[in-house]
Parts: structure tokens; sequence; C-alpha cells
């Protein structure tokens, strides 16, 4: 079995086998603290046999301000990264069971995660974006979660910014599916 396709900025991710995929922005344990809290898309567990499992926090956009254009392209990275930190804040949460109704929505595989050894991937995928247009966005988003992924004690690699085509890549998005810019 497999999750529905989750649209977003143009996009079409997914879908994805069975308990791998908690669709957190459209979740009660989110509609029950929204007021005031931005969120990401959703949460997506990677397992690769032998190696920790892996939780990626996925926020979607259709496009970015330039880096040159201040203070929108700050304002964009703050909001990108509040999001992203939201998002893995409330899936931790809902792991360790801090939030009654996650019980019930929560996939199995999310419930069973060994959160001492998960990883965390912070990804946003941008549509329509040139690959060459992504190193100054990587670097600022990387720059404004240095304290999340320190703190944590993620991989110096948690942080990805990427357009469709590397998401298809990824198996984010499936080959036949995605939007244009």
């Amino acid at each position: 079995m497999t999750t529905q396709p989750i649209v977003e900025s143009g996009m079409t991710f997914g879908p994805y086998a069975d308990g791998q995929c908690f669709y957190i922005e459209q979740s009660t344990t989110y509609a029950g603290i929204q007021q005031g809290v931005k969120m990401a898309e959703f949460l997506l567990l990677r397992i690769d046999n032998g190696k920790p499992p892996v939780l990626w926090v996925v926020e979607a956009k259709s496009g970015t301000p330039r880096p040159e254009t201040q203070p929108s392209f700050d304002e964009f990275i703050a909001d990108i990264r509040e999001k992203l930190v939201n998002a893995f804040s409330l899936g931790w949460a809902s792991c360790l069971k801090r939030h009654q109704q996650a019980e019930a929505e929560l996939p199995a595989p999310f419930k069973a995660l060994d959160l001492s050894q998960a990883g965390v991937r912070f990804v946003l995928v941008i549509n329509g974006h040139q690959e060459a247009w992504l190193p100054p966005i990587q670097e600022a988003l990387k720059k404004a979660l240095h304290s999340t992924v320190k703190t944590w004690c993620f991989a110096p690699t948690s942080v990805a910014v990427i357009n469709e085509e590397l998401a298809r890549q990824h198996g984010l998005i499936l080959p036949a599916q995605g939007g244009a810019a």
C-alpha cells in the first residue's frame, strides 16, 4: 500500500510506501497547534538496509527571491528555517507521545523509530529552479540551520536545497510526475 501523492508548489510528491510519509502540514496534530506556528509540508522516513533511518523534513516552494534582494531573501530563508525546524520538532514530539492526537495518525514506522539513532535531513525543493541557482540558497539555509544541526548532532550534510529534477533523482517526485515553473 502507498500513500496518496502530495501536490505542493506545482510538484507532485510520492506516492510513498505505506507508513513512510507523514503529511504533517495536513495533520490533526498540527491543526491543534496551528495558530502562529508555520509548518513544512511533510516528513518522509527513508530506510536503507544496514544504515540508520533518516527522517526527511520536506518544504516545497515554487520560487525564491534572489540572494541580492534584501531584506526579502533573508526573510525567505528565516521563514523556511522556521517551517523546517517546527516540522522536525512536531514530528519528534509526536514520536515521543507529547501530542495525544498524534497517536492515531502517526504511521507505525514513525512510532517505532529509535530517535537516538535516526538521522534528519532538512530539504527545500524549489520548482523550476536551475541547478546553478541552488548553491547560494543552500549556503544561506545551511547557515540558518547551523545551530539546530549542531545541537542535535546531525550530519554536516543534513541541509539540502534541490530543484524538481534533483527531487526526481532522490525519489521524492516520481519520474513521470512533477510540474513546470
